[in-house]
């Protein structure tokens, strides 16, 4: 079965990637920094580029990794946002029903929150993805942790393993309680999906436990010996009602906090195998 990974070289997407390239003919596209000299350049607010790419290549499924991962990214920086998180999608799907391909895509938990650009988007995205004709699966993160290929993209936990790395004192919300998210996680579902023909369904992906981002950084970096601090962002996002029992079904380790936490310090500690080929 062949597989797209669109967005192969974020934070996200490499982690799928890797995940996955072993067990499935997997082909991954970036649009300007390719983690390995395979992946393809593309650029999905392209309807031409993403048509060419996809009737060249015929997957049988596309996962649409490729999105602008918060809302402070369209800070003076609207219009691109909205290409790339509205119209990229656009594209994305139609191009895939013009060659019979499903689509998964990368959701996520701030859709049930559209009180901002990013939340309305995502929102907006699951709806034009359920308009794949041949199937769809919208996966529904909340904030993701847990290691990738992608150690450089400013996202939270690469924040984390930037003071363990630089072995620095970093400063760490104590305000927003979340239920984390395994990343390693998407592409079990993926999987699952795929072996038992789960098709056309939202999955909302969480551990039940409220946390907090200090609590994740403190709980990561104390294993080796880094301290952190604690600083007060005033984030008041609520905690998400979705139900996480179709997720729950699957039995996918880890299956709480704690066994979160150990598994990504031994991923942290093996960070050599995380490697993609160059």
């Amino acid at each position: 079965m062949k597989i797209l990974i669109i967005g192969a070289s974020s934070y996200v997407g490499a982690r799928i990637y890797f995940d996955l390239k072993d067990k499935y003919d997997v082909v991954g596209t970036y649009n300007s920094n390719p983690l390995s000299s395979s992946f393809i350049k593309l650029d999905i607010t392209s309807k031409g580029d993403t048509d060419r790419i996809l009737k060249e290549l015929r997957p049988e499924i596309v996962i649409h990794v490729a999105n602008y991962p918060s809302p402070r990214s369209a800070v003076g920086n609207e219009d691109n946002f909205i290409k790339l998180n509205d119209m990229g999608t656009v594209n994305v799907v139609n191009s895939a029903n013009e060659i019979g391909a499903k689509v998964v895509f990368i959701s996520s938990q701030a859709a049930n929150n559209a009180n901002n650009i990013y939340g309305k988007l995502k929102a907006k995205s699951e709806e034009l993805v359920k308009k794949t004709k041949a199937g769809y699966l919208i996966i529904r993160p909340s904030l993701m942790i847990g290691f990738s290929p992608n150690t450089t993209n400013p996202r939270p936990f690469n924040r984390i393993l930037k003071c363990l790395d630089a072995t620095t004192i970093g400063e760490f919300d104590t305000t927003w309680k979340l239920q984390p998210t395994y990343v390693g996680h998407l592409s079990q579902i993926i999987d699952k999906a795929i072996g038992n023909s789960i098709w056309n369904r939202s999955i909302p992906v969480f551990i039940d436990e409220l946390v907090t981002q200090y609590q994740i950084a403190q709980d990561l970096l104390g294993e080796f010996g880094i301290k952190v601090a604690k600083v007060d962002q005033h984030i008041n996002i609520p905690p998400s009602k979705d139900d996480t029992s179709l997720f729950k079904s699957f039995n996918l380790p880890p299956y709480t906090y704690a066994e979160m936490i150990n598994l990504i310090v031994r991923e942290i500690k093996e960070r050599g195998k995380f490697k993609l080929d160059i």
